[in-house]
């Protein structure tokens, strides 16, 4: 029986891109044939157990850290107990889905590690703690981990660059896409659905979205101010910024309130956040997903539109043609609103033209399968487990 620790601390409480992605891939690890008779998932939680029904699954051992005499501090859950319970739960080997490796780890670990993280850590506006935690226990599981494992060929690239991580070290294993995420009949039900969800959040008639972390480098601010010139070209569509605003000083509010008073309607509407099950609902009927990134290692919320058959304005970068090759509506200069107002347009007015740009998409869905992620990654444990 080979045992692999896994922190899990991300599936606790309200769940942003880690979380999400590693229920994903704890929940396709359930769906491996006899799965639990070769392996055993240790999990480890600081404060609690979420109430996930695959975490039933006899796979899977789930343990809380903190507690009682135990502060629950995540430094002392991360730091120093993860460590000493890869010794005392006799351990093969330790996943760590959050870009660090703990200061006083010394055992096999494999680390999930991306470049956006270093561009974070390096030239973000994080506060200077998680700046400085990232820059030392990133540079730490670069160099210690058994394995780094990052999810594109453009991150591989960038994470030899940053942390000169030889190949033999480095195994790149993009994400899956979750089920939910697919083109819905378009019954009563489902109008129903999207009737309630837009009326609970204002939305009128079409509408762009943007979600996930209003970091700067993913350029929320320049997709409003793109927006706000286009506004009143179309009287009937909305942006809807489902976003946490992540710039130094608060950005996002005031500068949709300004918009929206110029425009003298609600044409931007800002939540901060969308439920999980209510996502596939919108991304079915957006025009389209504004996400003008600069940096990311892979970017889930276009491919996730992707599979529910809207397309994505992004950012030109050697990134996104890896994942959605030369047809798309890309964003030359990710700084310039005109530019990003551009692909709104065209997106707006050229049916046509998305049409021919989800048929040269679509093709490169297959790529990203959990089944295909979880088999490269029980591989992977094997190896770490039976080496030296």
């Amino acid at each position: 029986m080979i045992r692999i620790g896994i922190e899990c601390e991300q599936l606790e409480g309200e769940r942003f891109g880690v979380g999400h992605t590693l229920a994903q891939l704890l929940d396709a690890a359930t769906q491996v044939p006899d799965v639990e008779k070769k392996y055993r998932f240790v999990l480890y939680f600081k404060a609690e157990i979420p109430k996930d029904a695959f975490l039933a699954h006899p796979l899977f051992e789930c343990r809380i850290l903190t507690g009682g005499i135990i502060p629950r501090s995540f430094n002392v859950f991360y730091h120093i107990l993860l460590p000493i319970r890869y010794f005392i739960d006799r351990l093969d080997c330790f996943f760590f889905p959050s870009y660090m490796l703990p200061a006083f780890f010394v055992g096999k670990a494999v680390v999930v590690l991306t470049n956006d993280v270093y561009w974070e850590a390096h030239h973000g506006t994080l506060p200077l703690k998680y700046r400085l935690a990232y820059r030392l226990f990133c540079w730490w599981a670069a160099k210690r981990a058994r394995m780094i494992m990052t999810i594109s060929q453009f991150a591989a690239d960038e994470l030899k660059v940053f942390y000169a991580i030889p190949d033999t070290r480095l195994v790149v294993n993009p994400w899956g896409l979750e089920p939910i995420f697919k083109k819905m009949q378009k019954t009563d039900e489902h109008a129903h659905a999207v009737a309630a969800l837009k009326k609970q959040l204002g939305i009128e008639n079409d509408f762009f979205i943007s979600v996930g972390q209003a970091f700067p480098r993913r350029h929320v601010k320049e997709a409003i101010e793109a927006f706000g010139k286009v506004a009143s070209h179309y009287p009937r569509i909305q942006y809807l910024v489902a976003c946490t605003d992540k710039y130094s000083t608060p950005t996002l509010a005031p500068l949709i309130e300004r918009i929206n008073r110029d425009a003298g309607r609600r044409a931007i509407v800002q939540t901060r956040y969308i439920a999980r099950k209510d996502l596939p609902v919108l991304l079915n009927e957006t025009l389209a997903m504004v996400y003008v990134s600069d940096i990311e290692a892979l970017g889930l919320p276009p491919l996730e539109t992707l599979a529910c058959g809207r397309p994505s304005v992004i950012a030109d970068t050697p990134l996104a043609h890896e994942l959605f090759g030369d047809e798309g509506f890309f964003v030359k200069n990710t700084n310039d609103p005109d530019d990003i107002a551009k692909q709104l347009s065209a997106i707006a007015e050229h049916e046509d033209a998305v049409s021919r740009v989800m048929r040269a998409q679509e093709t490169r869905l297959a790529r990203f399968s959990w089944q295909t992620h979880i088999s490269t990654l029980l591989s992977l444990f094997n190896d770490i487990a039976r080496s030296r």
